[in-house]
C-alpha cells in the first residue's frame, strides 16, 4: 500500500461505513427540448430505501461519446434550491452552469444533494426558518447515532451519481469531470478524493481549510461535522488525493470562506509535484466584481476553458 491509499484508509476510518449497495433501477421522468440541448429528469435508488434525483442535460447536435461533467449545487441555505438553479429552471442565474457546459458541448449532470429540493421531505415547511434546519440535522444525528456520517453519505450519494453516468452509451466514462460552488466546491474535493471516475475536478468558493474556519468562527456546514476528522486531515490533504488528476480551485479574494485558498493550494501542490505532475494542480484567485460578488462570469469561463483543457480530444 503506498502512502497516498494509506491515507485514504486513514480518513475512511473516521467517515464510518458506506450504506448497503443495491441495484440502481434507473428510470427517466420526464423528457423537454431546449434550444441547444435535451433535459432529463431522472430517478435512480441510492439504497434499499431512498431515490436520487437529478437533471441531465445532453447537447445537441450530440458528438458521442460524449465528456460529461457532473455538477452539484450550492448551498445558500435554500432548501427549495438544487439542481433546478444548476440547470437554469430556477434561482440565481449565475449559478446555472449547467446550462453553460451543455452549450459547451458537454452532457451535464445535476443531481440534488440531501436535504434539498426533491430531496427534503414535502411536510417540510420551508418559510420556516427551523424546519428545514432541524431535517438537515437529524440527517447527521441520526446517522452518528449508528456510527456512521453524514459527510460518507453524500460521497456515497456522488458515486451512485457516476454509476448511473456509467449506464449511459452516449456519455465516455473515461471523460467524467466534477464541478461545484460553495458546497458542491468541498465535494468536488471529496468525490474526486474517494472516487478515481472522476477525471479532472473544480473546486470554485468555500476552499479555505477547516482550521481557518474554525478560528474565524463560521459555521461548519452540517454534512462537514465529522468527528476526529481534523485529527486526519484537512482539506489540502484530500486535494491531494486526487492527484496525479487535473484539478483546479477557484475562488474570489473577497469570499469569507477562500480566506487561505492559497496556503490549500499550496499544500496540496506538494503531492502533485512529488509526482512531477505540478502543472495539474491549478490556482486561480480574483477580484470580485459588485454584481457578481462570488461567481463572475469570467471565473465561469475560466473554469469551463480550464475543463475544456483536460477533458476534449484536440
Amino acid at each position: 500500500m503506498n502512502l497516498q491509499d494509506a491515507f485514504r484508509q486513514s480518513l475512511k476510518s473516521v467517515l464510518g461505513a458506506p450504506p448497503d449497495d443495491c441495484p440502481l433501477n434507473p428510470q427517466v421522468l420526464e423528457v423537454v427540448e431546449n434550444k441547444g440541448f435535451r433535459r432529463e429528469k431522472i430517478r435512480y435508488q441510492l439504497t434499499i430505501n431512498e431515490w436520487g434525483y437529478a437533471y441531465l442535460l445532453m447537447p445537441w447536435p450530440m458528438r458521442e461519446p460524449l465528456p460529461v461533467i457532473f455538477s452539484h449545487h450550492r448551498h445558500n441555505r435554500e432548501w427549495q434550491l438544487g439542481k433546478s438553479e444548476v440547470v437554469g429552471l430556477r434561482g440565481d442565474s449565475t449559478e446555472a452552469f449547467g446550462v453553460d457546459l451543455a452549450k459547451r458541448g458537454y452532457a451535464v449532470f445535476a443531481p440534488d444533494a440531501i436535504a434539498f429540493e426533491d430531496r427534503c421531505p414535502p411536510d417540510i415547511d420551508l418559510d420556516d426558518p427551523l424546519a428545514p434546519y432541524m431535517n438537515n440535522f437529524n440527517e447527521l444525528a441520526s446517522r452518528l447515532l449508528r456510527g456512521e456520517t453524514l459527510l460518507k453519505r453524500v460521497i456515497w450519494d456522488a458515486s451512485r451519481g457516476v454509476d448511473y453516468l456509467e449506464t449511459r452509451p452516449e456519455l465516455d466514462k473515461s471523460r467524467i469531470g466534477f464541478m461545484g460552488h460553495g458546497y458542491g466546491a468541498k465535494m468536488s474535493m471529496w468525490v474526486t478524493a474517494f472516487d478515481d471516475r472522476i477525471a479532472a475536478s473544480v473546486a470554485h468558493g468555500s476552499v479555505g481549510s477547516m482550521h481557518q474556519s474554525l478560528r474565524s468562527g463560521h459555521f461548519i456546514q452540517i454534512e462537514f461535522s465529522v468527528p476526529r476528522l481534523l485529527q486526519v486531515a484537512d482539506y489540502d490533504r484530500v486535494i491531494s488525493l486526487a492527484a496525479p488528476r487535473p484539478f483546479l480551485i477557484s475562488a474570489s479574494k473577497e469570499d469569507p470562506d477562500s480566506v487561505d485558498a492559497f496556503d490549500v493550494y499550496s499544500k496540496a501542490l506538494r503531492a502533485y509535484t512529488r509526482m512531477g505532475v505540478a502543472n495539474r494542480l491549478s490556482f486561480y484567485h480574483y477580484d470580485a466584481e459588485e454584481d457578481e460578488p462570488y461567481f463572475t462570469l469570467h471565473a465561469r469561463h475560466r473554469a469551463y476553458d480550464w475543463l475544456d483543457n483536460w477533458l476534449k480530444p484536440y
